[in-house]
């Protein structure tokens, strides 16, 4: 017997189906209508994906909940709503499952409301398409990605007229819009306007504004390389290539694109162990550097020769330091300026300093960082980064991109040699001159059918009880950035910042994607010689794991 009778909202469901044009999802549907999987079905249809990171991103499947074929022309359907008939979008997509067809439905319901699309004929990484929408002038742009989440997943990234990313308040009007429109038809009407197929000249040109942004000739540099099977690849090579700033060594079994990635479960270069067939290869080839892209291209992640023949990964923090460090020596002027999140290490601030160049902090993500950056025309941005492997190094892409850094870093590597040193001596001399910083996160997941509200009851316990000490020192001062301050230019946030003593910083905040907190801890140690750094380290690392196991017990403790 069909058991749809018993399922709730069961109208809602059959309008959707009657909407979706996909016969995968259909069928997902049916199934679970057929077999009464009523708590699934609930999941499905009684919420909807959110705005997030710039756009939407979640798991592929049938339902408001999920990623598919209705939910992108929903999004379309707003974002059509919101512009004005006769804009123009720019529209690119990686290599994910669903991507390319998910690109083409936005294209069809942006055209039938009379908006112009431009259309990249292959897949691109996400910077290319955050560069193409100052390039040609267009009033909005999407990228088809979910970036580095698992293959599971797939997204859409909304980029404003500016090439930087969608933000507040435009994001809830958006939002809005989507949510009011009706369901969109199966056979979207027949377009006034058309799509436009570019050709290769917008990547093209890219690839040459990237190529010239570093000094390049150092053809002799070998680079262990992976995209972690998404779509950098083709890009990285011809900027390399084209800059003369080495060759790179592509790890073999991950280099073309696979919505599946075979190699790894979570495509996350900051994850442990995605980087190991990458530091084999490195390893294998006696590489000079290496470094990994994530599936769409705009992070990056990296590693260096420790010279006893074992590899080091490079931090988000020690990464932005090098980049950042290296722009300062290129520049000139007192315009300058810098911009970090307020979880980065406090060194780019004292490099900042000590380089006479303006720093700014803001909140977490690039849809905070890249408007600051652009906030006041008599300033000149000459670095972006958060600590979570994103880098913006040129004007070209107001947006972090991984491939422009992965260039820069590689300059790096040369100008060090050119002096006769290493990229591990260069951090070494950071930490005689501005102290030796260790960062590290920590994150708390909670699992269960109340893990939405554990975020909620974590943060408020941190918040109503903060802790007085911790067994390693006694806590110095706690600020909550959900209440107003004025000597702080931030917006309000959801988050707890602790400090103990004069060393040691710790900022707790909830994610804005999964049941986690992420808590972000540095500890800066005065050192006078290179000798004493691998104490400081060691020793630092161990308070660090102290204290983060000691506020992971609290957390869990407040949810209780």
């Amino acid at each position: 017997m069909d058991s749809r009778d018993a399922i709730e909202h069961i109208s809602d469901v059959q309008e959707w189906l009657e909407h979706d044009p996909d016969p995968e999802t259909r069928n997902e549907i049916n199934e679970l209508l057929t077999k009464g999987e009523k708590e699934k079905i609930q999941e499905l249809f009684n919420n909807h994906l959110k705005f997030g990171t710039a756009g939407l991103r979640g798991p592929l499947g049938p339902g408001p909940n999920r990623m598919n074929r209705v939910t992108v022309r929903r999004l379309a359907y707003g974002i059509s709503a919101y512009l004005n008939p006769h804009a123009i979008v720019v529209v690119g997509y990686d290599a994910r499952q669903k991507s390319q067809i998910f690109a083409q439905d936005i294209c069809r319901v942006l055209n039938a409301h009379e908006i112009e699309v431009c259309l990249f004929p292959r897949f691109i990484p996400t910077p290319v398409l955050a560069y193409a929408v100052r390039h040609l002038k267009t009033d909005l742009g999407v990228m088809v990605t979910a970036s580095h989440n698992p293959a599971s997943d797939n997204g859409c990234k909304i980029f404003l007229n500016d090439g930087a990313q969608l933000r507040a308040p435009i994001d809830q009007e958006i939002e809005t819009l989507i949510k009011s429109s009706p369901l969109p038809p199966t056979i979207i009407p027949e377009a006034k306007e058309i799509t436009t197929i570019l050709g290769d000249d917008v990547w093209q040109s890219y690839c040459e504004r990237i190529a010239s942004s570093v000094d390049g000739d150092s053809p002799e540099l070998r680079i262990a390389y992976s995209p972690l099977h998404g779509v950098a690849w083709d890009s990285i090579n011809t900027v390399f290539a084209s800059s003369n700033s080495g060759q790179l060594i592509p790890v073999k079994s991950q280099v073309e694109p696979d919505p599946d990635f075979p190699t790894t479960s979570f495509p996350n270069p900051e994850e442990e162990g995605v980087m190991d067939l990458l530091l084999d290869l490195a390893i294998e080839t006696d590489a000079d550097l290496a470094i990994a892209n994530d599936p769409d291209g705009d992070r990056l992640a990296a590693a260096i020769p420790t010279g006893n023949g074992n590899w080091r990964t490079l931090s988000g923090d020690e990464i932005g330091a090098l980049l950042f460090d290296r722009m300062a020596e290129k520049t000139k002027g007192n315009t300058r300026k810098v911009v970090s999140t307020i979880v980065c290490s406090s060194l780019v601030s004292k490099i900042a300093a000590a380089n006479g160049i303006h720093h700014k902090e803001t909140l977490t993500g690039f849809k905070w960082i890249i408007p600051e950056a652009y906030r006041n025309n008599s300033e000149t941005p000459i670095f972006c980064y958060e600590e979570a492997l994103g880098y913006a190094t040129t004007e070209a892409v107001r947006d972090k991109d991984g491939i422009a850094a992965a260039l820069l870093l590689a300059e790096v590597h040369a100008n060090c040699q050119k002096n006769g040193k290493s990229i591990l001596e260069k951090l070494e001399e950071f930490s005689l001159r501005y102290g030796h910083h260790v960062t590290t996160t920590r994150r708390v997941r909670f699992k269960g059918a109340q893990s939405e509200n554990c975020l909620q009851s974590a943060m408020q316990g941190l918040r109503e009880n903060p802790p007085s000490e911790f067994s390693v020192g006694g806590v110095s001062s706690v600020t909550d950035y959900l209440q107003s301050d004025e000597r702080s230019s931030l917006p309000l946030a959801d988050l707890v910042k602790l400090e103990i003593g004069e060393e040691i910083r710790v900022l707790v905040r909830p994610s804005g994607t999964e049941p986690m907190v992420k808590i972000y801890m540095e500890m800066v140690t005065t050192v006078s010689e290179n000798s004493q750094i691998a104490k400081a380290e060691i020793q630092s690392i161990g308070t660090l794991d102290v204290i983060g196991s000691e506020i992971e017990i609290l957390l869990r403790k407040y949810v209780e």
